[in-house]
């Protein structure tokens, strides 16, 4: 694929509910989130098949390099807490598991750094996040799309995780969008 001036938009502009999770962490310079058209145009798609009322809200879309190595310190720092018991190897695999690795000749079209992902959940009539059984960001395996179709006797709140989880899947998926399997709120378009 040719190295093309890829056209981004604000998807605010477009009736998302935004939440610029980096931006707050002090990492992004602007509130606004950036998407390519193309991804934005797909996520359009994806809206019109949630329940009356529901929306989508974007935590992240398109990530300059700068910030995706802010993201990788912080994962690389909390992993190194949470899976002290393991070689740095092998913490190094679980960094770059849910941090990916920064390179900045990244040329696909579903990437952050591309615009053509987004970190995202669904929201209600209420403007209420629905339970996905793990926070955004989340370093473990819970956070893994499928954690609650491969557990056996769910609690009733895990048994909603489940459900959401799938209303998520099912809508995005739809629209053509791929998820990052080790964590349910990553959605990518190639397109």
């Amino acid at each position: 694929m040719e190295d093309r001036k890829i056209k981004l938009v604000d998807v605010s502009d477009f009736g998302f509910v935004v939440e610029p999770r980096y931006w707050f962490y002090g990492w992004a310079k602007s509130p606004r989130i950036f998407a390519r058209e193309s991804a934005l145009n797909a996520l359009l798609k994806a809206k019109k098949f949630l329940p009356k009322g529901y929306n989508f809200k974007i935590w992240d879309g398109s990530r300059k390099l700068e910030v995706q190595f802010l993201m990788l310190e912080s994962i690389r720092k909390r992993i190194n807490l949470l899976y002290s018991g393991l070689s740095k190897t092998e913490r190094e695999k679980v960094v770059l598991k849910f941090g990916g690795a920064a390179k900045k000749s990244e040329r696909r079209l579903d990437t952050h750094q591309r615009g053509g992902s987004f970190d995202l959940t669904i929201i209600d009539g209420r403007g209420e996040e629905l339970y996905m059984g793990t926070d955004h960001d989340d370093l473990t395996e819970r956070a893994a799309t499928n954690y609650f179709e491969k557990n056996k006797n769910l609690t009733a709140l895990e048994r909603e995780a489940c459900k959401n989880r799938r209303l998520i899947k099912k809508v995005l998926t739809k629209a053509e969008f791929k998820n990052y399997a080790p964590e349910w709120w990553h959605w990518s378009y190639n397109k």
